[in-house]
């Protein structure tokens, strides 16, 4: 054989060298030494491929700890096989039972080293280590194929069938009070001398086998019952024939014409055992009504057995019929807590609460997003162990969701996709599949859920929606919320959204519903307003992914233009957003009309987000394509907004020409309403720049042309807070009391949540100038918190200031300092010139006190 470990640094030298001397000396003494001579050709050949990372771009310090772990296994291995080939004469003395334990731990060594060496690689874009991902399982399988050869008395047609259950997971957390209920059952009915017939049900990869294994590997179980434990998955088997045959070679009974009964006389004379028969749905949910039937014989009669206690783990959440269970109340499992799922993540990754924030706020919105999911928390921690940042795998989750959650390409244990189309596939095989993979697929765009009100209307579309519903509760692919809303789990969701899409005429039907759910959201703040969201408010969620799966699927037009616009303005009046907005931004090349409205909207949201810039640039490609096709009124509409822009950052000169440039558009076009908005502006600005007379003049006329004329209870409530506050720093606090409590009283007649907390704070100042410390303090943290809670950064700044200046007129100076810096903070981030001013002349005076003061 060729030296293949050359240039290579130790232990990576000396491992290969010394598994294939001992692969070599077992080979000479084997009768198959011509395959194990291939075999061990493909390995060399494998090898030498691996080798040639030493010298490449993936040959660094993270990976090579988990290549030195893969070839140490190897070598172990190796070993361990050579020894139980030496003492195979004496296995019938020892028993099969320690030799199939070694086999089965040294097996599972290796695909976990395997799998933790993939695992440094999964995520990687490099093409070196792309064509290492198959050499990796070229080398396993050859190595696998050598194991088979030198140990052929340990192999078997039948792999699954074993007397030792598999070990118990090495994390679990979450789910004590269910083992301890579960325990408890299986002791009293066997005290009691009553079968006790456990089931574990859920959705994939929610737990259920793990949870079946922490109670087989529990002290009390294993105290009880010794070695009567076993374990049998249902997986390769395709009925339950197959199924009574595995059962009758793990209980060693002999072969006759009625197995079955072999079995059930042979376990009542036995003492009492336990069985749990893992992933029972691949005999039980099935098309065919005879495999069906002939499972739950099989059941009905194990379940009959005094001494046995069965436990049977299974997708869905209907329990096998005719047949008492002892926990038919608690057997679905439901998501991990999330403090269970966080325990579990650090645990598996080697996290903890001391990490950096960012990565720690990370690792929580990275369970989150897979709604606390057993199986995928699992995955998501192994691959930060494997040296993956939460950051760069939170990242990596949304741009492919459940793509990711994989540690291996194969199998419902290490793949989220595999374990969620096992659910489907079992779906799909019943005669009545194809309705209900349809509502699946309707409820996959719909995150916060199918309410009953879009499940109704959807019910035209389908021949019996609500047996479709019930099909797929049944399989645990949905549930049902606590306002009977139909969800699915966020890795499911996404799944399903990528593999399954919605038939075109529940296309459209979405379409109209969600668009008619659209146009009825208040655009407008009105006493109305809160009746009027209703609709929108519960769907808000689902309103925002479905447009943006419209937006990406379809071509522009004018309903989605104006579904997007709809949502857009609600949300501007509630939690402000340009996601929708952007989004369609992107898609409107070609329609100048439609991409002036969106950018004029973008511009809006961004100057309520006090994004400056970003509100600028996008009014001003607005302004341009609104010039150019000769639509005056929205031009100067943007430019009223742009001069807003102008000054909040207190460039109030710029400010006034494109107010009064706005102003007198609007004059000429008889639009009273915007030339008086324009007007309050330019009162506004006056008073920033601490032109009074100027300012009140302003306001004056803009609430008379407002409560008149232009009938707008909303701007004219804006005067008069600004009024209030006008008189406040004048120093008239009885006058700026009865405006502020007017313009409050206003804001609350028309539903304006804003302008009520922004009079509070304005109120918590002006008590503040009374001397009345207490009453200030109350309004002004109540609204700071309320400001902080809605995202106005402009608004929570500008409170922390007048706290900053209630603590320094309470001589609590270190106090106001710290609410002074911090204001600075957020005003310098988001370009508000004039308040970091204010804050710095504060800071400045505080400063200069306490050094005088020291002298």
């Amino acid at each position: 054989m060729v030296n293949m470990t050359e240039g290579l640094p130790w232990p990576l030298k000396a491992i290969p060298q010394t598994v294939l001397q001992i692969v070599k000396h077992v080979e000479n003494g084997m009768a198959a030494a011509a395959r194990i001579t291939e075999l061990l050709a493909e390995v060399q050949s494998q090898w030498e491929l691996v080798a040639e990372w030493n010298g490449s771009d993936i040959g660094n310090e993270r990976l090579r700890p988990h290549i030195e772990a893969f070839f140490e296994n190897v070598f172990c291995v190796f070993i361990r096989l050579r020894i139980l080939h030496a003492t195979h004469p004496i296995r019938r003395v020892v028993g099969t039972e320690s030799f199939d334990n070694i086999l089965q731990e040294e097996s599972h060594k290796l695909a976990e080293a395997t799998n933790k060496l993939k695992l440094s690689l999964a995520l990687s874009s490099s093409c070196a280590i792309d064509r290492v991902e198959g050499q990796i399982g070229s080398l396993v399988v050859a190595v696998n194929g050598v194991a088979e050869l030198v140990t052929p008395a340990a192999s078997t047609t039948d792999g699954n069938i074993s007397r030792i259950p598999p070990p118990q997971p090495h994390v679990f957390h979450g789910r004590d009070d269910t083992i301890r209920q579960i325990v408890d059952a299986i002791l009293l009915y066997m005290f009691k001398m009553i079968a006790a017939n456990i089931a574990i049900l859920g959705a994939g990869g929610i737990g259920k086998t793990s949870l079946a294994l922490a109670v087989l590997h529990s002290e009390h179980i294993v105290a009880k019952f010794g070695q009567r434990i076993f374990f049998l998955s249902c997986e390769p088997y395709p009925n339950a024939s197959a199924v009574i045959t595995a059962l009758a070679k793990i209980f060693s009974v002999p072969t006759t014409n009625e197995p079955l009964q072999a079995i059930v006389s042979h376990l009542a004379s036995q003492p009492h055992t336990i069985l749990v028969l893992d992933n029972l749905e691949t005999v039980w949910l099935v098309r065919d009504d005879t495999v069906r039937s002939q499972t739950e014989l099989l059941l009905r009669h194990l379940g009959s057995i005094k001494t046995l206690s069965l436990v049977i783990t299974c997708r869905g959440i209907i329990l096998p019929r005719g047949i008492a269970w002892a926990n038919a109340s608690t057997a679905s499992l439901e998501p991990f807590s999330a403090i269970a799922a966080i325990r579990t993540f650090d645990e598996i990754a080697g996290t903890s609460e001391n990490d950096a924030e960012s990565e720690r706020t990370a690792v929580v919105d990275l369970i989150t997003a897979v709604d606390c999911m057993p199986l995928a928390v699992n995955l998501l921690a192994e691959l930060v162990q494997c040296g993956n940042k939460p950051l760069d795998l939170l990242r990596h989750w949304n741009e492919s969701h459940t793509a990711m959650l994989q540690t291996y390409p194969n199998g419902r244990e290490s793949n989220v996709a595999a374990s969620i189309e096992v659910s489907i596939s079992l779906l799909t095989a019943g005669s009545n599949g194809k309705e209900p993979l349809q509502l699946l697929a309707i409820c996959a765009h719909l995150p916060s859920g199918l309410r009953t009100t879009v499940f109704d209307q959807l019910k035209p579309h389908f021949e019996d929606l609500d047996s479709a519903s019930r099909c797929l509760r049944s399989f645990a692919l949905i549930s049902v919320g606590p306002q009977g809303e139909l969800k699915m789990l966020s890795p499911i969701r996404h799944f399903v959204l990528n593999a399954h899409p919605m038939t075109a005429d529940h296309h459209a039907a979405m379409r109209r519903i969600y668009f008619d759910i659209a146009a009825s959201a208040p655009t407008k703040l009105s006493e109305e307003f809160t009746n009027k969201s209703t609709a929108v408010a519960a769907e808000y969620e689902n309103l925002n992914v479905f447009l943006l799966h419209l937006i990406d699927t379809e071509e522009p037009s004018l309903s989605l233009v104006n579904a997007v616009r709809a949502v857009s303005s609600y949300s501007y009046l509630t939690s402000p957003s340009v996601t929708l907005l952007v989004a369609l931004r992107n898609r409107l090349d070609g329609h100048a009309f439609w991409l002036a409205v969106c950018c004029t909207d973008i511009g809006q949201t961004y100057l309520k987000l006090c994004d400056y810039g970003s509100a600028s640039n996008a009014l001003l490609q607005a302004s341009e394509i609104f010039n150019r096709i000769g639509d005056r009124r929205s031009a100067a509409h943007c430019a009223l907004m742009l001069g807003n822009c102008q000054r909040s950052q207190g460039f109030y000169e710029v400010a006034v020409q494109r107010y009064t440039a706005a102003r007198d558009t609007f004059l000429e076009l008889h639009d009273h309403l915007n030339a008086s908005q324009c007007l309050m502006n330019l009162g506004g600005n006056a008073a920033d720049q601490g032109k009074s007379e100027d300012a009140k003049q302003y306001l004056t006329s803009a609430r008379s042309a407002f409560t008149g004329e232009s009938k707008d209870r909303l701007y004219a409530a804006q005067c008069t807070s600004k009024l209030g506050q006008i008189y406040t720093r004048e120093g008239n606090l009885a006058m700026a009391e009865t405006e502020l409590q007017t313009a409050q009283s206003e804001y609350q007649a028309v539903g304006h949540q804003l302008g009520i907390i922004q009079c509070m704070a304005m109120l918590g100042d002006l008590r503040r100038r009374q001397r009345d410390f207490s009453s200030a303090e109350e309004l002004l943290v109540s609204a700071r918190e309320q400001f902080i809670r809605m995202g106005i950064p402009v608004d929570q700044a500008g409170c922390i200031y007048d706290i900053g200046q209630l603590r320094r007129d309470q001589g609590r100076v270190q106090e106001a300092l710290e609410a002074f810096r911090t204001a600075a903070q957020v005003f310098e981030r988001i370009g508000a010139a004039v308040g970091l001013k204010k804050c710095r002349l504060e800071i400045e005076g505080l400063d200069n006190e306490q050094i005088q003061g020291e002298r």
